[in-house]
């Protein structure tokens, strides 16, 4: 579990001219929850296309997995799910650790609220200090028993109803995890349960659950109360599916209000999911002045998305209505931003919800603006923000109460403010926009790691793993940070291939067990220096080996003895920052388009004297890439907390200063 103490990663964002680009932001995680849990429900495989692989959804998947439901990621990002139906899921087999994420507890509660077995929830210090009792309640008139902390706080134990019954609950507040925990649970009871709502909160869930086959009823009262019901224990059937998840609104807001307060700036995110009880910011954020267009509409999963255009704007005040902040819970630290360049008084009313997210949110944008020059209180559950009419002073270090919405957003204010701005960890962001930081160096971000790394020395180690597909440029990104850092530096993949040349050199066969482990035993630093290593034979023979479990064994002792060498070192492979050395103190990934590693490849093996032709090298990547991705062992992936780098377009030295930036150098 993170802590909000240890190992903090703070970072400053410096102002810059401009902001400009097409992008697409990670997938939604209200959706991306969502699918993982009615695809395990559903019979049939469900096939996934733009999951969020945040640390919240990823928690989702792991969740479900422990309660027997197979979900696999695939080499190109796309995922599958193999349903067990509903009421087919098994007690977990061990406690489930939600991390930081809320929804994934809540909505797992629901799901799991009509098992008649025993599930117990945790989470990190955050989720932990988060009130649970708002699901509890419901959950408890359904038939589920817990056991929990004062509060009703994580840690706690559900036992679920042996005898569920459907019930007709009406929200005391505004919450679509209280209401989607509700549907996820009637999903499972014989008859007809209901949820009314006095405030429309997100609908993605009965969204979904129509995508899946099961009939939700919707209806909508002169006052706007809202009315859900949903007969439990539907008639399934066998189906295979693709779901795509669009983009996150939320995540989105970032680079669009960042491009709105920017000189000279235009910015264009893709494929946002458009729903309408989503876009409250984009509306507020019109009446301000925003020159925000929406081109591209369309329906995926659905869901109305559509691209999202912004261009630099001069800002005015606005007063957001309460009746607005479900539709907008999460963008309100963004929109305090915003506010916070615009001119005059902005008020932002009904915000009580803010109290009870990742952190107090509603203090925390309060002390964060006003440690950067801008006045900002609370009025009651209403906050008030003093635009300065343009650039705020800035200066000052936010605390983030590891919050991923409070960290991203005053990186923003950096880009505006006349001095730098610093946020005092970044490692919550991972939680819900993993690839924010780089998205927005790519669009023309300043953020510089506030850790600067020093040297190793004897009393300080440093491990940095850099991994990534053949000719990606993972090996010339290794050895120039072995150089620049004075340390060692191993090529894992030579191990394989010393282990393949071996078994060649001995007339035996890559697929022959014993004779792999015997060479993996032998190999010594003359065999890695060996410069026949090379020769696609070899390479081929090293990927047959790779995949198997005994020589990887084998070959761990090796690999441990160099990370653990006195100043430690740089690893560069397929899975030194997943499995060799999972608590490296840095992780890169580095990868490339195939075409670009094929031209990479081909000119490689001529400077090494080795005659091949471009073709035979394409077809050679593209067997070794499918071997990788799907071997049963260790397959090929970013570490989830590894810097993902793409250098399909970039020179080596750019991507070093990329790297370089990540660490603060």
């Amino acid at each position: 579990m993170h802590s909000t103490t240890d190992n903090p990663q703070p970072a400053t964002a410096h102002a810059v001219e401009t902001l400009r680009g097409r992008t697409i932001v990670t997938g939604d995680k209200s959706i991306s929850h969502r699918a993982l849990m009615l695809a395990s429900l559903a019979l049939g495989t469900t096939t996934i296309h733009g999951l969020l692989e945040g640390e919240d959804v990823l928690r989702t998947a792991e969740a479900l997995r422990q309660c027997g439901v197979p979900i696999t990621r695939h080499a190109d990002g796309h995922w599958t799910v193999s349903g067990r139906g509903i009421g087919g899921l098994h007690e977990p087999a061990n406690i489930l650790d939600m991390g930081n994420a809320g929804t994934a507890a809540r909505l797992m509660m629901g799901l799991l609220s009509t098992y008649p077995f025993t599930s117990h929830f945790t989470g990190d210090e955050s989720l932990r200090k988060r009130p649970m009792m708002r699901v509890i309640t419901p959950l408890q008139q359904i038939g589920a028993t817990f056991i929990a902390r004062d509060g009703g706080r994580l840690p706690l134990a559900m036992k679920g109803a042996s005898q569920p019954m459907p019930i007709h609950y009406a929200l005391p507040v505004a919450s679509a995890q209280v209401k989607s925990a509700i549907l996820l649970a009637g999903l499972n009871i014989k008859g007809t349960t209901t949820v009314v709502e006095h405030e429309a909160t997100r609908d993605h869930s009965e969204r979904m659950l129509r995508f899946f086959g099961v009939p939700v009823k919707t209806t909508t009262d002169e006052d706007g109360t809202v009315t859900i019901t949903l007969d439990g224990q539907p008639n399934q059937k066998p189906e295979e599916r693709t779901l795509h998840v669009p983009a996150d609104p939320s995540s989105a807001a970032f680079p669009i209000v960042a491009a709105l307060l920017v000189p000279k700036a235009e910015v264009t995110v893709t494929n946002v999911c458009l729903n309408p009880l989503r876009t409250g910011l984009f509306d507020v954020l019109k009446k301000m002045g925003a020159d925000i267009t929406i081109s591209n509409p369309r329906e995926v999963g659905g869901e109305p998305v559509g691209d999202i255009t912004a261009r630099s704007s001069h800002l005015k005040e606005v007063d957001v209505p309460a009746h607005i902040a479900p539709s907008m819970i999460d963008e309100y630290p963004i929109l305090a931003i915003a506010a916070a360049c615009a001119t005059g008084k902005s008020v932002m009313r009904g915000l009580s919800e803010l109290r009870v997210k990742e952190s107090d949110r509603l203090a925390a944008i309060i002390a964060g603006l006003r440690a950067n020059g801008v006045e900002a209180h609370e009025e009651g559950d209403d906050l008030v923000v003093y635009g300065k009419g343009g650039r705020p002073q800035g200066g000052g270090t936010v605390t983030t109460h590891f919050d991923h919405r409070i960290a991203m957003s005053f990186l923003i204010l950096g880009l505006v403010s006349k001095e730098p701005v610093t946020v005092d960890d970044t490692r919550a962001i991972a939680t819900s926009f993993p690839s924010f930081m780089t998205l927005m160096r790519d669009l023309g971000a300043k953020f510089i790691i506030a850790r600067k790394v020093e040297r190793p020395t004897p009393e300080r180690r440093m491990v940095i793993t850099v991994d990534g597909p053949a000719a990606s440029g993972k090996g010339s990104l290794a050895r120039r940070l072995a150089y620049h850092f004075g340390l060692g530096y191993l090529d894992t993949g030579l191990l394989y291939r010393a282990v393949g040349m071996r078994v060649l050199y001995a007339n035996q066969d890559p697929h022959d067990v014993a004779a792999a482990i015997a060479a993996a035993r032998a190999i010594n630093a003359q065999d890695l220096a060996n410069p026949k290593l090379r020769g696609e034979r070899i390479g081929k023979a090293a990927s047959i080996v790779s995949a198997m479990p005994e020589v990887r064994e084998a070959l761990l002792e090796y690999q441990h003895r160099f990370a653990a060498s006195e100043n430690g070192g740089v690893l560069d492979g397929r899975d030194t920052g997943t499995v060799i050395c999972p608590d490296a103190d840095y992780k890169f990934f580095i990868t490339a388009s195939l075409e670009a590693r094929a031209k990479r490849r081909h000119k490689e093996l001529q400077d090494y004297g080795v005659t091949v032709d471009y073709q035979s090298v394409y077809d050679d990547l593209v067997e070794r890439d499918a071997r990788d991705a799907n071997r049963a062992v260790a397959p090929m992936k970013p570490a989830e907390d590894a810097v993902v780098i793409d250098t399909s377009k970039l020179t080596m030295s750019q991507v070093f200063e990329k790297v370089m930036g990540e660490l603060g150098g």
